[in-house]
């Protein structure tokens, strides 16, 4: 006879906040029954003030309803916005502990810039970080702040081969709680090489195992794998009462009443069950009202995503075109009356920790102008009928740039197209511009030697994975732009032969890059480190050398100096698209 009994929870959570403290602007298509007329408004929306708002009228509205609470946080704090790149994690260490974070797992981004950063975070948070399929017992103990010792960080359990997990008490019945994070880490994140991530679906069977040799039966997992994974795991792995995740930006629900779209209903159950999400940039917040049976079984999961609005309502994004009252009025009546949207006011706690310790240097910083944009700078990953990015061969001028700047002899430098964000518009730039949406990923700029043939295999496999070109590629995240590197991609040319008329840019003029010869080139830490097709230009024999300095570092300094900013005259990275009908480059973008 068993002695286990009922847990009634509701879990609040979030996930990819990505340093969005603050509030964004978004538009609401609203019925045209509301105000006879097709009309789309703007609300604030979100940010760390409201969350904890929120949150803690969900917390007293489940104790009032004898439930028990819990808040989470299903990975991707770091990156984002300038409140990272100013301090990164410290702010989100600060802001995650205000907002009552009890539990997150780890997302990539995280690990952008290693393992070093990860732990000095933990060293400052007041909940655990939950990655129990990232084994740290290889870790090499004589590092400044290593990971493995930190009791908080709920990693790999090696020694018995599952996941370290939390057990969270529900009226003396206890509820596991572990985390995964996606096993794929080291393609498209900057983990240490000492630390490593197992398969998702072993180390879940093996924790599910584990917890039930203790007796425990009713079990949570917090993901960071994306939605698709989610749903994939939970049809592959029993005794899983739900699975909390994050990593895709996924927001369930029909929110077709504020002019988005429909994805699958809040609570989706799948073989017993149930997965939720809540979209990204602490724009909502999810509420997940889960029952187990005493058998460990989901008796009921329901709940809902509910966008956290203020309560006053613009013609602009600006928030500075008012509507007149009475339209007002039935705006706010209308949005009032759906259940996926909550009111909310500012947390005073949260926006006096902001006002004295992280705003004043983010709003100097989104005022002082550093250049000027001559003309508009359009950003495309891959090449089109328009032709190439013309702000990110800029971006890459800024690390050859800067790394000669600073003593290297670099030839040239190549960097991956999704880690430039947004096209300029014509006029004045700020430093907000620039490390807030140009280059928001603090990610530091590395030195590499490289031969000419590892440069043209590097090329060739960033395209293939970008357009998956006999490949399974990560993206279009991946396509190369360059400085002071010529080249031209032939889809349709046979594997290996791709890249031609490959040229590096020497004492004035283009030369044709020699195999043998070996280059000084400068990068991203994520480029110059082989992620997502780049792997050709990992050199066993030579470690990549940090320059302590990050790109918006230094495409910042490198548009103080240019101080107007123009397209190149010429595109140096030229595709010839696969659906090529001939070997002419009149296909070239």
């Amino acid at each position: 006879m068993s002695d286990h009994r009922p847990v009634k929870m509701t879990i609040a959570h979030i996930n990819d906040t990505h340093s969005h403290f603050e509030p964004s602007s978004i538009s609401l298509k609203l019925p045209y029954d509301v105000l006879n007329n097709e009309m789309s408004v703007f609300a604030s929306c979100g940010g760390f003030s409201r969350v904890s708002s929120a949150v803690k009228d969900v917390k007293r509205h489940a104790y009032l309803n004898e439930r028990e609470f819990m808040f989470v946080h299903a990975g991707d704090c770091f990156q984002g916005t300038l409140y990272f790149s100013l301090y990164k994690g410290v702010a989100n260490a600060r802001l995650l502990n205000a907002i009552g974070i009890e539990a997150m797992a780890l997302g990539n981004h995280e690990l952008d810039m290693g393992n070093g950063i990860v732990a000095d975070f933990m060293d400052m948070v007041d909940f655990p970080l939950l990655a129990g399929n990232w084994d740290l017992s290889q870790e090499n103990p004589d590092k400044p702040n290593p990971l493995a010792p930190k009791p908080q960080v709920l990693a790999y359990d090696h020694l018995n081969q599952h996941a370290h997990f939390l057990v969270k008490e529900v009226d003396s019945e206890p509820v596991a709680i572990f985390g995964l994070s996606i096993e794929n880490m080291a393609a498209i994140a900057n983990p240490d090489p000492d630390t490593f991530f197992l398969n998702v679906t072993d180390v879940a069977k093996n924790t599910v195992a584990a917890i039930r040799r203790q007796g425990i039966n009713k079990i949570v997992l917090l993901s960071h794998l994306g939605y698709e994974r989610d749903l994939e795991l939970a049809a592959q792995v029993e005794g899983i009462g739900a699975i909390i995740g994050g990593h895709t930006h996924t927001m369930q629900g029909n929110f077709q009443n504020v002019g988005y779209g429909v994805t699958d209903e809040y609570a989706r159950m799948v073989d017993g069950t149930c997965v939720v999400q809540a979209g990204c940039n602490a724009m909502a917040l999810g509420q997940l009202e889960l029952d187990f049976n005493a058998d460990g079984t989901v008796a009921k999961a329901g709940g809902v995503n509910q966008l956290l609005l203020g309560r006053q309502f613009t013609l602009d994004a600006s928030r500075s075109q008012h509507l007149d009252e009475s339209t007002h009025e039935a705006v706010k009546a209308y949005l009032y009356a759906q259940p996926n949207v909550r009111f909310c006011a500012k947390d005073p706690l949260i926006e006096n920790l902001l006002n004295e310790e992280f705003r004043p240097a983010v709003r100097l910083l989104q005022t002082e102008q550093i250049a000027v944009v001559a003309e508009p700078l359009r950003h495309t990953r891959i090449p089109d009928q328009r032709g190439a990015s013309q702000i990110a061969p800029l971006v890459v001028d800024s690390f050859v740039w800067q790394s000669r700047q600073m003593g290297f002899e670099v030839h040239f430098g190549i960097h991956n197209a999704g880690g430039v964000r947004t096209s300029f518009h014509e006029g004045p730039i700020t430093s907000a511009d620039i490390a807030g949406r140009l280059l928001p990923f603090a990610i530091g700029l590395m030195v590499y030697p490289v031969t000419g043939a590892q440069v043209r295999a590097a090329l060739e496999g960033a395209i293939d994975n970008a357009i998956d070109n006999g490949v399974e590629g990560t993206g279009s995240g991946s396509y190369p732009y360059t400085s002071h590197l010529k080249y031209l991609y032939r889809c349709c040319a046979p594997k290996g032969k791709r890249i031609e008329a490959l040229q590096v840019y020497f004492e004035g003029q283009w030369v044709d890059v020699n195999d043998e010869q070996r280059y000084l080139s400068v990068s991203s830490g994520y480029t110059a480190t082989g992620k997502e097709g780049y792997n050709a230009l990992v050199d066993e024999t030579s470690e990549p050398q940090p320059l302590n300095i990050t790109m918006a570092e230094a495409f910042e300094a490198y548009a103080r100096v240019r101080q107007s900013l123009t397209a190149p005259p010429e595109d140096i990275s030229l595709f010839i698209p696969c659906e090529c009908q001939d070997d002419s480059a009149e296909g070239a973008a």
